[in-house]
């Protein structure tokens, strides 16, 4: 694998996601106040789930429901299902739930229960009633899945590398882990608390969000992290009225202009085929990337293949930057600028292929050969892709 050189040429703009993360806390001489006892929280199990709806299908039926008005005072974590007659269950995060082992001529309803740290709470009431069987109208039910995690296996049978996500119970990241396995350590960890229009993760790092389509406005970060002193940076990201991402800005220090620049372009079929970012100011090219795609596969939400997302290829693969490419990607390069004379500094070249997906149409594993793709960072070698599917 070629040398590294992110450090000279982009003028530090990556660092602080190349390098490990530290976290300071500061502490006085003075003794501290007595702290008042906090208040006693009382915990409930949740109440009943509410209109209760369901179709049938074949051995199966899909009951769509209502979170329950009161969730006693704690998240919900999960729904549970059960038929009558025959008390089959069939447990969920949100609604809908499919339940499955049905006999075909049998009527069936259903109740619906919600679970959170105090227990389990009321049953609903019933279910409509319905019969499935052999000659019922097919019902579809689209999945989506959301990224649990991303190993990567450079080494053997064993991950050297992995990312995890934890979700709250309406299927939103609230937690993430990245493990080096290799070295035994936590490389880093974050945790996500929502707001109407913002996602905070710690007191240098949050996000803006969009309340209506979840896209990512701006992200809010330091240079270097470990030192609270140094340069805040904010990226901005702009979408196009399809949804696409087509411009990234990243402005240092509060100024009004962004200091670099990066342009997105898409073929005629939407595909992300390149990327270039320049100094703002003059226009002057760093980096300069081309995509290609392996266009016999379509794919589900799988990575964003933004070859500069150096500041987010810890976050890209859980949240929403725009829309994503339907083929999976094929080759990638990459190559780093001087601009002071237009010189080329260095190439990254990589090819990505034997890709292996779910029943759902997701990326269950795939390869990765040549150099590191920096912005594309946790996918190298052989990586495997688990996914948390509603």
């Amino acid at each position: 694998m070629k040398k590294l050189i992110i450090h000279q040429l982009l003028n530090r703009v990556i660092i602080f996601l190349l390098i490990g993360f530290v976290f300071f806390a500061c502490s006085k001489n003075e003794t501290p106040a007595p702290t008042p006892a906090p208040p006693v929280v009382v915990i409930n199990p949740p109440g009943a789930p509410t209109g209760l709806s369901a179709v049938a299908g074949n051995a199966l039926a899909i009951i769509s429901f209502s979170a329950p008005a009161s969730n006693g005072g704690a998240a919900i974590t999960g729904y549970t299902v059960t038929s009558s007659p025959g008390n089959l269950t069939s447990t969920g995060l949100q609604s809908p739930i499919t339940i499955t082992g049905l006999t075909n001529g049998t009527a069936y309803t259903f109740t619906v229960i919600a679970t959170n740290s105090a227990g389990i709470g009321a049953a609903s009431v019933s279910s409509n009633a319905i019969t499935p069987n052999t000659t019922s109208v097919p019902v579809v039910v689209a999945k989506t899945c959301a990224v649990l995690s991303i190993s990567r296996f450079n080494n053997g049978a064993k991950s050297d590398y992995a990312m995890t996500v934890f979700y709250d119970y309406v299927n939103r990241p609230v937690r993430m882990v990245l493990y080096d396995s290799l070295r035994k350590v936590k490389d880093y960890e974050a945790s996500f608390v929502y707001q109407s229009d913002a996602i905070k993760i710690d007191q240098y790092q949050s996000f803006k969000i969009d309340p209506t389509t979840q896209q990512i406005r701006t992200f809010t970060t330091k240079y270097d992290l470990a030192n609270p002193k140094s340069d805040d940076y904010v990226y901005e990201y702009l979408y196009n009225d399809s949804g696409y991402l087509t411009v990234k800005n990243l402005y240092i220090n509060g100024a009004k202009t962004p200091t670099y620049k990066t342009n997105y372009v898409y073929d005629n079929n939407y595909l992300l085929t390149g990327c270039t970012m320049v100094l703002a100011s003059s226009n002057l090219k760093i980096l300069e990337s081309t995509v290609t795609y392996e266009t016999t596969q379509v794919v589900k939400s799988f990575l964003y293949s933004f070859p500069d997302g150096f500041e987010s290829f810890m976050y890209s693969p859980i949240f929403n930057y725009g829309r994503k490419m339907k083929y999976p990607v094929k080759t990638m390069v990459t190559k780093l600028y001087d601009p002071s004379n237009n010189a080329v500094l260095d190439t990254w070249t990589s090819s990505f292929g034997s890709y292996a997906l779910t029943a759902d149409g997701y990326v269950a594993q795939a390869t990765h050969a040549g150099d590191l793709q920096q912005g594309f960072g946790l996918f190298y070698g052989k990586t495997v892709f688990t996914y948390l599917c509603q």
